[in-house]
């Protein structure tokens, strides 16, 4: 393969499809771009970071959610779904049967974040400040995409000592090239890097942020860090989020898809254009004609969501259907827009991993902790008749930060990462019945990646 065919972009369109490999597909076919012709100005790499921005929609615009929430415990599958859902569900992926979407989706943006950060420096007409935030927002979207990978398709930070198990291929350049895996210490490291580059270069503002800000690098720095037991540095990038002032945390119960002033880092469908975004949370809809094909699992629903009486998100955010006939079932009503917004970034869940992390650091913040809790709960309760006291013992503010946590998330894949966090920490964890380092929470990798270097995820016996 020639190197200077590396170009195989449409630079507003999709990239490519088919179960060609992702790392090494042979561009020369109708319609291929070559480098020297596709990216000549700085229009042209503003179209692609643009496409790289759009592409992100392909994994986080409820993709990676409802595949971390079929691994885990919070939904259960309708009956009568054939589709790789099924086997994603039962922890039995396989190369043909797995979430290729993610994975795919991921390095698409991967791949456009990294001719751009290849090409700036070769486009004349583009000022030093516009380069370095074009170079800012590559690397934020680069580290966010290997993120999704590698918590769905490698074992979690901690599953070893030095973190040497098999992670994901860390891609830095547009090169056609095989690699083997990377370590997980390795993914995490490129990610820290990303990301940290990233927050020193952004603005701290934007259109309505629907692109990076220098507060959506120190928020999914927060996430990475949490998810590396890392959680000094965890509460430190929270904080400065939720100090910045920039973010409002609302105290209404809006639906999950409205465009609110908790947005860190959204994705904004558009009526007016017909533009739309979070398609994949379809799976949730329970509105109109749609019959939800993920719905919440009966008992998580039962001792979970309706454990808190007077809990308003119970009666906001889901509907019990046919109640007391045998095809009864309870649905997220949360997810039901034609036209959403999705928050990939937002306050909520940050003031939710603030309040853990002060728990969890070596110097704890209680006071910080029960203060988060409360303000969850005041908009919760509607009052403060489920407010923590000052008093609270240490575990029953963990204990309470950790349901909040799960009840405000639910749907959003977040709970299995967190479990899969707390096992590789050293609890003693279940999920849905099996052990939280089971083989079979670890997604497969389509049977293309595979090669001579690069080693499948082992499958469950």
């Amino acid at each position: 393969m020639k190197n200077r065919l590396l170009i195989f972009i449409f630079l507003t369109g999709t990239l490519f499809s088919g179960c060609e490999s992702l790392l090494e597909i042979d561009p020369v076919d109708e319609g291929v771009i070559l480098e020297e012709d596709a990216i000549q100005t700085k229009q042209d790499l503003q179209e692609l970071l643009n496409a790289a921005y759009d592409v992100v929609n392909g994994f986080y615009g409820g993709h990676f959610q409802r595949t971390s929430e079929l691994l885990g415990e919070n939904v259960v599958l309708r009956d009568g779904i054939t589709d790789e859902m099924v086997n994603i569900y039962k922890r039995y992926t396989t190369g043909y049967f797995t979430d290729n979407e993610t994975y795919d989706q991921a390095y698409i943006c991967i791949l456009r974040s990294n001719l751009i950060l290849e090409n700036i420096d070769k486009v004349s007409g583009i000022s030093s400040a516009e380069a370095a935030q074009m170079a800012g927002e590559a690397k934020f979207l680069r580290g966010i995409a290997h993120f999704a990978v590698v918590r769905l398709f490698a074992q979690p930070y901690g599953y070893t000592a030095a973190n040497d198990h098999a992670g994901i291929i860390i891609k830095t350049n547009s090169k056609v090239e095989l690699l083997p895996r990377n370590t997980v210490a390795e993914v995490y490291q490129q990610i820290v890097t990303d990301l940290t580059e990233a927050e020193a270069i952004l603005p701290a503002g934007n259109a309505n942020f629907v692109y990076a800000t220098k507060w959506a690098a120190k928020a999914a720095l927060a996430q990475v860090y949490f998810q590396m037991h890392d959680y000094d540095k965890a509460y430190t990038k929270a904080d400065e989020v939720i100090k910045s002032g920039a973010f409002t945390f609302v105290t209404n119960f809006a639906n999950y898809t409205a465009n609110t002033t908790e947005s860190i880092f959204k994705l904004v469908s558009s009526e007016t254009s017909g533009k739309r975004v979070g398609s994949d949370f379809g799976v949730y809809r329970s509105d109109g004609t749609n019959i939800p094909n993920i719905r919440v699992a009966p008992d998580v629903y039962k001792n979970v969501i309706k454990a808190g009486v007077g809990d308003l998100r119970a009666s906001s955010w889901y509907e019990v259907f046919y109640p007391g006939a045998a095809n009864e079932y309870v649905a997220f009503t949360r997810f039901n827009s034609e036209f959403p917004t999705v928050p990939v970034l937002r306050l909520t869940e940050i003031k939710l991993l603030r309040a853990e992390a002060a728990m969890l650091k070596p110097s704890v913040d209680k006071t910080t902790a029960i203060q988060d809790v409360n303000d969850i709960r005041q908009r919760a309760y509607n009052g403060s008749s489920r407010n923590l006291a000052a008093t609270a013992a240490n575990d029953a503010v963990l204990n309470a930060v950790r349901t909040e946590r799960r009840l405000e998330l639910m749907g959003e894949g977040y709970n299995l990462h967190d479990l899969k966090r707390r096992g590789s920490a050293g609890e003693s964890i279940t999920i849905r019945g099996v052990k939280w380092d089971y083989v079979g929470l670890v997604i497969q990798f389509g049977a293309s990646e595979v090669n001579e270097l690069f080693t499948a995820n082992p499958e469950p016996n």
